[in-house]
């Protein structure tokens, strides 16, 4: 979970009636926070990840000033009309399609506050962003740049610009080669042969993102105007990062200005800090809390969480802030009801009905197989859900299935999702060979074809004389256990013996059970001869 570190002289200065740190370890408690370290000046303290609201020191001075009632219910944000624009060129629309902006003019910021204005741009790339893959955020010097903006893209070798952290000019591809953060991210634009590219009327870079942004726009102590840029692949996630940086900034004692955002077909003004709304019904609402709490009590419990609440004809219509990306549901609500009436004054109660879980249908399905496999001697393994090219269609002959593969793999072993798990067993038996005969394992477990999960069953026996007879009596136990019936008919899986494999569909199920082809058996150092199966559904 993200972890931020505040300094109570920084939280107290956006507070009406400063706290202590007892005070405060209270507080941060209930809201929904776990403390990892407090002491007399500053703290340390993990927050879960679907509040990134919260991920900042102003945003925390926020949910404290209404938690503790000095300042009730909903923050309302002025936005000033858009003075300036951003043109969104076509082309950037098939590399990072999503852009959003804004200014605040008028902020006050010291070292601490631009320490934390930093922090809480890479706990949102983190979180929200998917580490700069879904949102990508960039802060900047207004007072430096001049406006209008142009969001396109450029060629990997210029414009050749001074990036952060670097005091000489690198061309796009060098930042990518050569950039601690272009090494770090250049997975993000790889498959592209151009790069997302901001620039000012003068043509200035202020940033390449989801890279690095230009030194030009450094936040100092004495930046007063902020432009920021929030580009990515999801609006929704793009327009949440935008709101939740707009409004920390006002905490700073900025004012929010729009900025125009000029895309091929339409206009976007941004950011848009209105309100939303959200009902809940008053008795679905009582009912989950297992008491009535009586309706001025959830007013208040509404206000402290920050929210505006109304009750009409038995439904809350419930105003919550523009940076509050979390509320989705009514289960929502209902939560922050929680949290404003405090947990530690719920009533306490048994439960009025006992209720016993089911397991799922797939589980059901797995311990029947388990159940089938271990009554006819065979022994259970466990092998691992990656696998490689080379075991699945080097060994075994069989073409590719089109597996899920994995983006960077650690080795070469284990690249890609298996879509069978026999090759799986085969191997573990080369790794066993040393073992006395005969040697009788299965596995039940997940394989993924097309790109979606399904559940396999598949079995082995290594012993000195199997037999297609021996193959097909255990086979047609199992199908009888499990229930498949299906008209057998001769296959051609290139993983067993021509003439020697059978398969019997059934309308959730395909099974397959033969002699396993000598090359195979020599590829995988087997002296002996080996049959097998699997069913997957």
């Amino acid at each position: 979970m993200p972890v931020i570190n505040i300094e109570f002289d920084d939280l107290n200065r956006m507070l009406k009636e400063p706290l202590d740190s007892e005070s405060f370890s209270k507080i941060i408690s209930q809201i929904g926070a776990d403390p990892d370290e407090i002491n007399e000046k500053d703290a340390i303290i993990e927050f879960f990840p679907d509040r990134p609201d919260l991920l900042s020191t102003e945003g925390v001075a926020r949910a404290i000033r209404a938690f503790t009632e000095q300042q009730l219910g909903l923050v309302n944000y002025k936005t000033n009309a858009a003075t300036t624009h951003m043109v969104v060129s076509p082309n950037v629309l098939g590399v990072r399609p999503c852009v959003l902006g804004g200014i605040v003019r008028g902020i006050k910021l010291d070292d601490v506050a631009i320490k934390c204005l930093m922090e809480l741009q890479e706990k949102l790339h983190v979180t929200l962003g998917r580490k700069r893959n879904k949102v990508s955020i960039g802060i900047h010097d207004l007072g430096k740049l001049e406006g209008p903006f142009n969001y396109t893209t450029c060629p990997p070798h210029e414009p050749a610009f001074v990036p952060l952290q670097k005091d000489y000019e690198m061309t796009p591809e060098e930042i990518l080669k050569e950039h601690p953060k272009g090494i770090e991210y250049a997975h993000l634009l790889e498959e592209f042969k151009e790069y997302p590219l901001i620039t000012d009327s003068k043509d200035e870079v202020v940033s390449m993102p989801p890279i690095i942004n230009g030194a030009l726009t450094t936040i100092t102590e004495k930046t007063t105007e902020v432009l920021i840029d929030v580009t990515g692949l999801d609006q929704n996630a793009v327009e949440a990062c935008l709101n939740i940086v707009a409004a920390a900034l006002v905490e700073r004692g900025g004012e929010i200005e729009q900025l125009e955002l000029r895309y091929p077909t339409e206009k976007i003004i941004a950011p848009q800090m209105e309100p939303k709304m959200h009902k809940i019904e008053n008795d679905y609402l009582v009912n989950l809390l297992g008491f009535d709490p009586e309706n001025f009590a959830i007013f208040k419990a509404f206000r402290k969480c920050a929210m505006e609440p109304d009750l009409k004809d038995g439904t809350w219509h419930v105003k919550t802030p523009a940076y509050r990306a979390d509320i989705l549901h009514p289960i929502d609500l209902l939560e922050e009801v929680a949290i404003g009436l405090g947990y530690d004054n719920l009533p306490e109660h048994l439960p009025k009905e006992t209720r016993f879980g089911d397991a799922l249908k797939s589980r059901k399905l797995e311990k029947n197989c388990r159940e089938t496999m271990l009554g006819i001697g065979f022994q259970e393994v466990v092998t691992l859900t990656l696998t490689s090219t080379k075991m699945l269609h080097e060994n075994t002959g069989r073409e590719s299935n089109y597996e899920a593969e994995v983006s960077n793999p650690v080795t070469e072993d284990y690249h890609m999702l298996r879509s069978s798990i026999l090759p799986n067993l085969i191997e573990l038996l080369k790794n066993n060979r040393h073992r006395e005969l005969p040697q009788r394992i299965f596995e039940v477990g997940q394989v993924v074809i097309e790109h979606s999960n399904r559940t396999s069953l598949a079995w082995i026996e290594l012993t000195s004389k199997s037999t297609f007879s021996s193959a097909r009596s255990t086979a047609e136990i199992i199908s009888k256990r499990l229930e498949l019936n299906g008209t057998p008919t001769e296959d051609d899986d290139p993983l067993f013996i021509p003439g020697r494999c059978v398969q019997i569909k059934t309308e959730n199920a395909t099974l397959k059970y033969g002699e396993i082809h000598p090359q195979t058996l020599e590829k995988y150092e087997l002296s002996y001869p080996a049959i097998g199966g699997e069913i997957i559904w």
